[in-house]
Order: C-alpha cells, then structure tokens, then sequence
C-alpha cells in the first residue's frame, strides 16, 4: 500500500482530510476513538497487532509515521513466514 492508498484508508476511517501525511493526526482532527477505530482497522487488513504506545511517539503519529510502523510489521511478517 502506498501512502496516498494509506492517506484515503485513514481518512475514511477518521473522517478527516489528509493534506499532509508528515502532520500529526491530532493536528488533523484525529481523536482517540478515530485513533482506537484507525488502529483496529490497520490491524485488520494487514493481519498484524500494532502497539498502541507507539502512537504516543509524536514522530510515528502520523499518517506516513503509522504507514512506517505498518510495513515494518508487515516486513517482520513475511520474514517470519519465510524463515519457517
């Protein structure tokens, strides 16, 4: 998925509009229950378990920072699978 795939994810769930993928979500309009739904819906479609802390890092709160987290998970992931 790439970032304005990730960008048109987040705002339907959130209900925001993304101009900028580096802005915080909070700066967006992004509360806790968008972030809660956001998180559950990432999780979903990506088959991974995100940590929830890690949205607490402001670099990662981001549109582009949780896209960040979600490939590296999802690179974990298929290199689990790989190495089995």
């Amino acid at each position: 998925m790439n970032q304005s795939q990730f960008d048109q994810l987040v705002e339907e769930i959130c209900a925001v509009r993304v101009i900028d993928s580096q802005a915080p979500l909070v700066d967006l309009g992004v509360d806790s229950l968008h972030t809660v739904a956001l998180v559950m819906a990432v999780e979903d479609r990506f088959g991974i378990e995100l940590d929830p802390d890690a949205l607490a890092d402001l670099s990662l709160a981001s549109s582009a920072g949780l896209l960040k987290i979600v490939n590296e998970h999802v690179s974990d992931k298929a290199s689990d699978t790989s190495g089995s």
